[in-house]
């Protein structure tokens, strides 16, 4: 939601040309951006993956009744789409502050806090989305208009 608020002041990027309120600054945004956005959440997305699920392809045992001998068909089930045993979702290791509780009920709280923020910053922009919608100003113009 804070994003929406600074975006209308200060947008250094693209050259200042992305002006209005932020409900208009999507159609506003070069196509090259989009490729490169795409590109970049591809390669997050592959980090996690490799991070966090088993591989589904690793060669089924040569003891497996149902695999001729010496023969694998590539594709494990007991694999597909499963965690690994030692990953916990959302834990891709990334934590140089040093901010994650040590202890398992800490833990799940602040888990229970980013989750509760996390809803309340979507309606914050829900609501923001519908004010700009409904009037095309800013949000800074449309609080200090009065």
């Amino acid at each position: 939601a804070a994003g929406f608020l600074v975006q209308e002041s200060f947008h250094p990027l693209f050259g200042g040309s992305i002006v209005g309120p932020a409900i208009n600054h999507i159609p506003q945004i070069p196509p090259v951006f989009w490729g490169l956005l795409v590109a970049m959440i591809g390669g997050a997305e592959a980090f996690r993956i490799n991070v966090g699920y088993k591989n589904p392809q690793e060669a089924i045992s040569v003891d497996d009744p149902n695999t001729p001998e010496n023969e694998s068909s590539g594709w494990n089930e007991s694999n597909s789409f499963s965690l690994k045993d030692d990953y916990t979702p959302g834990d891709l290791g990334f934590d140089p502050l040093g901010l994650k509780p040590k202890t398992a009920a800490a833990l799940e709280e602040m888990q229970a806090k980013e989750l509760n923020n996390g809803r309340l910053a979507m309606l914050a922009a829900a609501g923001f989305l519908a004010q700009e919608t409904v009037n095309q100003k800013q949000i800074l113009e449309n609080l200090f208009s009065n």
